[in-house]
């Protein structure tokens, strides 16, 4: 007997419900099914993970010690099978170990019998005491083994295996052997699909985003075990609806309507992905009862998991209902619209106008790397955009940079060469020199001295002067104004 093999079996009733079958009409392939989905969570703790027959077993000798134990694995194990559970009435914890698959599965089924029955189960009952319905093999031949004295496994093994192979086959004797570990049983291992499609069949018509939101939950727990055994995280999903009707009020509808979700960073969380999706879905018209859902992992990373850290975590100090950054503004771009949240998006520039640009949520992309405080959201787009370009700590100039920039260089009065705004302004700092933009024409060309000025009415500004670059320009008998503001400090 393989005695380092250790074995884990659990019932597949507990963990899906049955099924139905692909999308109406047939026309669409359905990757994946609910019941094939359900045991995904099982891969988190070893690769060599089977179904066999009725029952999900898993192989766990060699990843013991990774879990800390027999024990310490033994009661994850517990935890993740009760969360994967989608069976109503699953409150009992079935679970059989065993040195063979075979031997694991006839545990099982003997347990789950006495179970039914209210009677007590020996922890590990030996193998020759098993009667002969807790393996099939056996159980096919059970009127001839019975007539011929036969009651459990060890009275099979007892008679002589020249006849019993001649009359039963050989098959009998090969699963006997498997079972007993004296041969090696092989196994049609658990693998997870390349990518994540999943449909399932709801039973019965949803009517509201609330009804559809909840038999989602199924999907987003398979969804979320598919991460963690791929060690990914998803960036974005889409989930699909299949109408029940496909006639209302004399209107054709479309079989299938969709919704792609995207999120700020990568993620394996589920909460967070079902608040988005409570979001979008209230905001759709429902045309008519939706009787299947699909959802689909659209573009997924390699995770990692954030870096440990020994300063105090300030979203538990704040509570529970505290929200990440990305998560902020997921939130409100799902609830007011992508257009209404522009984000920032830093640019390799010199010129300060250059350095960053606003976008819609929609079109920036929140993984560039940056940390929150680096990131801002704004819904004003006509006045001063928040200064957050990155600065160089080498040059002591940059230091006093103002915080806001206007939308676009405002033109200054110029009195008796010294500029105006609200009044004269008086020169507090600078000049420093700027020439940037020569590779995009002469349109774009910046030469400009930068200072900071000064008045009682306007504060402290920013403001630059261009610098003349031809003959022409200085004889030329009007031009436009050389002074510019471009930056506020308040």
């Amino acid at each position: 007997m393989q005695a380092h093999e250790h074995w884990i079996a659990w019932p597949l009733a507990l963990l899906a419900a049955p099924q139905g079958g692909g999308a109406p009409g047939g026309k669409e392939a359905v990757p994946v099914t609910m019941s094939e989905s359900a045991c995904w969570w099982a891969l988190e703790f070893s690769p060599r993970v089977a179904v066999l027959e009725e029952a999900l077993l898993m192989e766990t000798s060699m990843v013991q010690r990774l879990w800390g134990g027999l024990q310490p694995m033994l009661e994850r194990l517990d935890q993740a099978f009760a969360q994967a559970g989608m069976a109503e009435g699953a409150a009992a914890m079935v679970r059989a170990e065993a040195d063979t698959p075979w031997l694991a599965l006839a545990r099982l089924r003997l347990m789950q019998k006495t179970q039914e029955q209210g009677r007590a189960l020996p922890a590990a009952i030996l193998a020759d005491a098993l009667p002969l319905w807790t393996l099939t093999a056996l159980q096919q031949h059970s009127a001839v083994l019975l007539r011929l004295g036969c009651r459990n496994w060890g009275q099979v093994r007892a008679l002589p295996r020249s006849g019993l192979s001649r009359r039963l086959g050989g098959k009998l004797l090969r699963v006997l052997d498997e079972a007993y570990g004296l041969l090696p049983q092989p196994m049609n291992w658990l693998q997870l699909p390349e990518q994540f499609v999943l449909r399932h069949d709801l039973g019965y018509p949803a009517r509201n985003a609330d009804a559809a939101l909840n038999l989602a939950q199924p999907l987003l727990r398979a969804l979320q075990s598919w991460l963690q055994a791929r060690h990914h995280a998803v960036l974005s999903l889409q989930l699909r609806w299949h109408h029940d009707l496909r006639r209302v009020d004399g209107q054709e509808l479309p079989a299938w309507e969709s919704l792609c979700i995207r999120t700020g960073q990568p993620t394996q969380g589920m909460e967070h992905l079902q608040r988005l999706l409570r979001e979008h879905l209230g905001q759709q018209r429902w045309l008519a009862p939706v009787d299947m859902l699909e959802l689909q992992a659209l573009e997924t990373v390699p995770w990692s998991a954030a870096p440990l850290s020994c300063l105090p975590d300030l979203a538990a100090q704040q509570g529970a209902s505290s929200l990440a950054w990305h998560e902020w503004v997921e939130r409100v771009s799902a609830r007011w619209g992508d257009e209404v949240v522009h984000m920032v998006e830093p640019h390799a520039d010199h010129r300060p106008e250059a350095m960053q640009s606003w976008k819609s949520t929609a079109q920036c992309d929140t993984r560039s790397g940056q940390q929150p405080g680096q990131q801002r959201a704004s819904a004003l787009p006509g006045a001063a955009q928040k200064n957050v370009a990155r600065r160089d700590c080498s040059d002591p100039w940059q230091a006093l940079w103002p915080p806001w920039l206007l939308p676009r260089p405002e033109a200054l009065a110029v009195q008796n060469n010294r500029p105006h705004w609200h009044g004269p302004l008086q020169l507090r700092a600078g000049p420093y020199r700027l020439e940037s933009g020569w590779w995009e024409g002469a349109q774009t060309l910046a030469v400009r001295d930068y200072f900071v000025a000064f008045n009682e009415v306007v504060g402290h500004v920013w403001i630059y002067r261009e610098r003349a670059q031809t003959g022409a320009w200085l004889s030329a008998a009007s031009h436009a104004s050389s002074w510019f503001a471009q930056g506020v400090y308040g």
